[in-house]
C-alpha cells in the first residue's frame, strides 16, 4: 500500500487517534501501515476554517521550498472537510529556550531561520509552549505547526479583524522587529547581519518570490512577493 493512498484512506482504517496539544484540535494517527501523522482541519474559534487549513498547508510549502525544516504534509478531504495531514516527527525532542535570555544549543539555529518566519509572519513560531519547532534526531529544526502564519491567527481568526490597528500580514515585514519584542528569549537583539545571513542562507529575493509557486492563493502569493522585497530593501 502506497503512503499515499494510506494518508487519503487512513480514516477509514483508523487505528487510533489521540488529541495533540495546541488550539486547534490536531490528532495523532496511526495508518495501517504502522506511519503515524497528524491531522489538522483548522481552527474554528471565529473566521473560516477550511481557509485557515489551506492556509496552513500553503505555509508549510513555501517553507519547505526554501529549505526550512517542516514535516511533509498533504492536503486532502475527509468528512468533507479540507484536511491537512503532516508526517508525525518521529524521535524528534522538544528545543531548549531560556527565559533568562541566555542562549542554549537550539538558539543559533532559531535566529539563523528568522528571515523565513518573519516573511511569513508566522506569530506562533515558537508556540506558547515551545512545542511548535521540535529538534530531530540529527540535530536539524522541524517546524511543526505554522497555522499562525499568513493572515491567520494559530486560532483561525483573520489577524487584521482580531488586530484592526496593525498592518497585519501587510507588504511590510514587522515582525523582524515584533519578534524581538514578542520573544525576547530567542530573538532578541538581532543584529543587522543576522538577518542579513539569515536572508542569504533561504536564497535572497529571488528564491523568496521564486517559492510563490507553491502558494494556491494567489492574493497570498502577490502579499509574499510584497513581503520579500521588503526584506530585501532592509537588508540591501
Amino acid at each position: 500500500m502506497s503512503d499515499n493512498y494510506a494518508i487519503t484512506e487512513a480514516w477509514y482504517f483508523l487505528k487510533e487517534e489521540v488529541r495533540l496539544r495546541g488550539s486547534t484540535g490536531a490528532m495523532l494517527r496511526t495508518l495501517p501501515n504502522g506511519k503515524r501523522v497528524v491531522v489538522k482541519r483548522g481552527g474554528h474559534e471565529f473566521d473560516n476554517q477550511e481557509a485557515h487549513i489551506k492556509n496552513e498547508y500553503d505555509m508549510n510549502r513555501y517553507l519547505n521550498e526554501l529549505g526550512v525544516g517542516v514535516p511533509h504534509a498533504t492536503l486532502t478531504e475527509e468528512y468533507g472537510k479540507p484536511t491537512m495531514l503532516t508526517n508525525f516527527e518521529e524521535g524528534s525532542k522538544p528545543i531548549r529556550a531560556n527565559r533568562d535570555f541566555s542562549p542554549t544549543e537550539d538558539t543559533p539555529k532559531l535566529r539563523s531561520d528568522v528571515v523565513p518566519h518573519a516573511l511569513i509572519a508566522n506569530w506562533d513560531v515558537l508556540g506558547m509552549d515551545l512545542d511548535n519547532v521540535l529538534r530531530r534526531p540529527d540535530g536539524s529544526l522541524t517546524y511543526v505547526d505554522v497555522g499562525g502564519s499568513g493572515a491567520f491567527t494559530a486560532k483561525g481568526n483573520q489577524k487584521r479583524t482580531q488586530y484592526p490597528h496593525l498592518n497585519a500580514f501587510g507588504d511590510s515585514v514587522s515582525e523582524l522587529e515584533s519578534f524581538q519584542q514578542h520573544m525576547p528569549w530567542v530573538y532578541s537583539n538581532l543584529t543587522p547581519e543576522e538577518i542579513g545571513q539569515s536572508y542569504d542562507k533561504y536564497g535572497g529575493v529571488d528564491a523568496m518570490v521564486d517559492a510563490t509557486k507553491v502558494i494556491s492563493n494567489p492574493q497570498t502569493s502577490n502579499i509574499l512577493q510584497a513581503r520579500a522585497e521588503d526584506i530585501a530593501r532592509r537588508v540591501a
